[in-house]
């Protein structure tokens, strides 16, 4: 069952705007037809983004299926004039007064397009104006880039549902040599503006390329989510025995090839990568950290505020888990030596084995279901999510490069649900209290809700409907946590407590170690260390997310000023209420009308009646 569109929502979260009963509403502001043609002209440009979101002519065998995006520089050169040009098309685009939804929709289409262009000049990098992390300095890292994104799509977000889309699937695969011929000289390209990556993403990019490279080619994770994903399809047998064996031959001689010259390539960058961690090494590098903290962010803070603002929630938090470790009579050593111990206490651990993992991904899948079943607790009846929520281990290739957990949200249409990933590379990094709090981040309350219920918005413009705003969509996940808190789901469960403060202080470190690394030009070396003892997460873990924030500049702020805003605004409505504040209306406020600006949450905020 379809939930409430757009307009429907939207009344409901500010009925101040309605119009008397006695009154004929006013005819909606034709917005959606010139904000669907900007998507459609960007989306030509970016099809990688197209079969993520499962748009139409990317899904089952669609031209945009068959093609990676252009990431040659002239390939980035077109995309970014697209942009500016998306920009220009949408300014003269209006809405009368009286259209508040529209209205709002039009400055979130805007602050979509004005991120996207804010560091169009500086040339390096990628631009991405539907991810969350902005504007890259690095194509090729660890963590993300054509060489991950694209197979990692192909294996689980492209569709295989048809023999076309099987067809399109082969093809992309058969594409592979001109598009990494394009992402090398991208490469190249950035290297002679300036612009060369740290030696230690370099370094831990390369075993990445190997893992593609490894085994067997039947075996490969790419044929492996062909067979598995045609046959579950249904497709005819004899179909599927062809197709694997043109996939095979194209994963041989086109796709391993590519990235062989890619990892040439990276490998011979290695001896001249950058010893400094941060942005403020490279070209502008200042200027595009200011331009990604106001994108990534939503903040005009300068860097060095936002470093005071970590150190004071790092005291502020590091105080509440003293005292809940005191209370069980852990005194000794730092916060975060007393959180490794209680860490790698066996009776914390699942066991290092494939039942282990297999014993966790249950639990995990448990504590989503639970949350489920309280949905009337958090949101009004007509926002409750039906869409389901797939739990999976990250793959073995990519898996120790990526973070902790993350989420991939639903198609447009419904068709793929979300699924919630979580990283078992090191089974002592991943201690029983600390699985509570991610999932309820990755899933519900957090990403996977607010997914659901944006995916909903069916009558809005296609544009809105992918855009990313991670202050908004990161700052919801971790107030996700703090709401799940808040409604006793760790009041029995005294360890999880501690794992959620131990998660919120993480957060908190990152405003420290981010600002500190791309503007106070802190070493990688003194950002691990500084992570590592105050948080006394696994170094494992601790590693891998430095080396992400070094890859993706301002990224991680957008949690703690994300939660912080989110926050203000949900205290600023409960004042102007007073006892007719319900947790659920403001829930319902930031969640109905999609990702946006933190400002343009609290402008309908402030539109609701007081008291």
């Amino acid at each position: 069952m379809r939930l409430l569109g757009g307009g429907a929502i939207a009344a409901w979260a500010a009925p101040s705007l309605l119009s008397p009963a006695a009154a004929k509403p006013p005819p909606p502001c034709p917005i959606r037809a010139p904000l669907d043609a900007i998507a459609d002209r960007l989306l030509a440009h970016t099809p990688e983004t197209a079969v993520y979101n499962g748009v139409a002519d990317a899904d089952v065998g669609g031209p945009l299926a068959t093609r990676l995006d252009d990431y040659s520089p002239a390939g980035e050169v077109a995309w970014r004039a697209a942009l500016a040009q998306a920009a220009a098309d949408l300014a003269p685009v209006a809405c009368g007064k009286d259209d508040d939804l529209a209205r709002l929709r039009l400055a979130t289409a805007a602050n979509i397009l004005a991120n996207a262009n804010r560091s169009a000049a500086i040339p390096y990098g990628r631009i991405n104006a539907f991810n969350f992390s902005g504007h890259v300095p690095y194509l090729v890292t660890q963590i993300a880039g054509p060489h991950i994104d694209t197979p990692n799509a192909m294996q689980a977000q492209q569709s295989l549902a048809t023999p076309q889309a099987v067809d399109a699937w082969i093809a992309k695969l058969d594409s592979f040599p001109a598009a990494f011929a394009g992402v090398i000289e991208k490469v190249r390209a950035d290297e002679a503006a300036g612009a060369v990556p740290p030696a230690a993403l370099i370094a831990r990019t390369l075993p990445v390329l190997d893992a593609f490279l490894a085994g067997p080619e039947a075996d490969h994770p790419l044929i492996a989510a062909l067979r598995t994903r045609t046959d579950a399809a249904r497709l005819d047998a004899s179909f599927r025995a062809k197709a694997e064996e043109r996939a095979i031959t194209a994963l041989r001689k086109r796709a391993r090839p590519a990235f062989q010259a890619l990892r040439r390539q990276m490998a011979a960058m290695l001896p001249r990568g950058r010893a400094e961690a941060g942005l403020w090494a490279q070209p502008q590098g200042e200027a595009l950290y200011a331009a990604n903290v106001l994108a990534l962010a939503d903040s005009h803070l300068p860097a060095e505020d936002i470093h005071a603002i970590g150190q004071s929630e790092v005291a502020r938090i590091s105080a509440a888990m003293g005292d809940l470790l005191a209370a069980r009579g852990l005194t000794r050593g730092s916060i975060g030596a007393r959180m490794d111990a209680l860490a790698h206490d066996p009776a914390n651990l699942f066991a290092d084995s494939d039942r282990g993992r297999a014993d966790l991904l249950d639990y995990v899948r448990g504590l989503v279901r639970q949350m489920e079943e309280r949905y009337a607790q958090i949101l009004p009846s007509a926002l409750i999510p039906t869409q389901p929520l797939e739990v999976r281990r990250i793959p073995l290739a990519t898996e120790d490069g990526a973070p902790g957990g993350f989420y991939d949200g639903p198609s447009l249409d419904g068709s793929r649900p979300g699924t919630y990933w979580i990283n078992l590379r090191d089974m002592n990094a991943v201690a029983r209290f600390r699985l509570p709090t991610l999932s309820y981040h990755e899933g519900v309350p957090g990403h996977h809700t607010q997914s659901c219920i944006a995916l909903a918005l069916g009558e809005a413009p296609l544009l809105l409907r992918i855009a990313s705003f991670n202050a908004y969509q990161e700052g919801w996940g971790l107030y996700a946590e703090q709401l799940a808190a808040e409604m006793g789901a760790y009041a029995g469960d005294p360890l999880g407590n501690l794992g959620r403060l131990q998660d919120e202080l993480f957060r908190a470190v990152r405003l420290v170690v981010d600002t500190g690394m791309h503007a106070m030009r802190w070493s990688r070396e003194q950002a691990i260390a500084y992570m590592r003892d105050v948080t006394g997460v696994a170094e494992s873990r601790v590693v891998a997310e430095i080396e992400r924030y070094m890859a993706w500049p301002a990224q991680a702020l957008g949690y703690k000023l994300g939660q912080i805003r989110l926050l203000e605004i949900r205290d600023a409505m409960a004042k102007a209420r007073g006892r007719r504040f319900d947790r659920r209306q403001f829930h319902a406020l930031v969640l109905a009308n999609g990702p946006m600006p933190l400002d343009l949450v609290a402008g309908q905020a402030d539109q609701l009646p007081s008291r």
